[in-house]
């Protein structure tokens, strides 16, 4: 079994936390107001289903994707756009006339903040390790 890179042990803890963040927010939140405000917490963030389905489709993506360098740094990068535009939609929430479908507070800003630029690292990094393994690959020979 090869070693895992860095890009790779970050994909596997990111798309962890995010996988088990919507599901605990599953627990919390259950089904109803799939998309609407509430007072649902989770340890101090809002949620509902539709952002606890973002984070678990997100997380799982991110789990599937790690074996592969090629697979991961365009699911990384699929995941960074994701969750970068979440940032987006929430900071544009603090206009009274926007209407808060993702239920998001500034710790959940913060948590969409960081994600996106945690699986554009894994992105990135993935995309770095395929190209010093190809010159590697290029010495050795």
């Amino acid at each position: 079994m090869n070693r895992l890179r860095w890009p790779q042990k970050l994909a596997i803890g990111t798309g962890a936390v995010l996988v088990l963040w919507g599901v605990a927010g599953f627990f919390a939140t259950g089904f109803s107001s799939f998309a609407g405000e509430s007072d649902t917490w989770v340890a101090g963030l809002r949620v509902n289903p539709l952002q606890n389905t973002i984070h678990v489709l997100a997380g799982a993506a991110l789990l599937l994707s790690y074996p592969r360098l090629r697979a991961l740094s365009g699911t990384g990068l699929l995941v960074a756009a994701s969750f970068l535009v979440l940032f987006g939609f929430g900071t544009a929430r603090y206009d009274d006339q926007v209407v808060n479908f993702l239920n998001v507070n500034s710790g959940s800003n913060a948590l969409h903040l960081l994600s996106g630029f945690a699986a554009l690292a894994v992105a990135q990094g993935a995309v770095w390790c395929r190209q010093c393994d190809r010159a590697a690959a290029l010495k050795a020979s």
